[in-house]
């Protein structure tokens, strides 16, 4: 019975730790082709700066293929509706569709991020993040 027992939790323990180690989920974005506009605002201390747009059909394709290839799933979470623990940050807007718009957030907090509100956070390199924010 005690063996019975001990293989019964062995078994929970391995199942427990299987579940938890799900690997994050890559970023999902809108299909490029389908994108108008991207727009990049830097805020400051909580406050609206300059705004850049990329709106060039080729430029819109590679700033999200970019996002893809190099935004790597992190386990953080997104509680909020913007990133919580900086003032300092970039808001990107990638207008699609007919009327539907797609917020992410770029910051600096030791390593560099895009954050998605809600959804998650993912790692870039800090040549990726200036490359998103180079228009500012």
């Amino acid at each position: 019975m005690k063996k019975k027992f001990k293989l019964v939790l062995l078994v929970f323990v391995l199942m427990l730790v299987m579940v938890s180690c799900k690997k994050a989920d890559p970023i999902t974005l809108p299909n490029a082709n389908d994108s108008q506009v991207i727009t990049v605002t830097k805020i400051e201390e909580n406050k609206e700066g300059p705004t850049a747009s990329i709106t060039s059909k080729k430029d819109i394709v590679d700033t999200i293929k970019l996002i893809q290839e190099k935004a790597k799933p992190t386990r953080k979470q997104s509680n909020n509706d913007t990133p919580a623990n900086t003032k300092d940050f970039r808001k990107m807007e990638i207008f699609y569709g007919k009327d539907e718009k797609m917020t992410l957030y770029l910051y600096q907090n030791k390593k560099f991020y895009i954050e998605k509100p809600y959804e998650g956070v993912w790692e870039i390199d800090k040549d990726t993040f200036n490359k998103l924010i180079g228009a500012m």
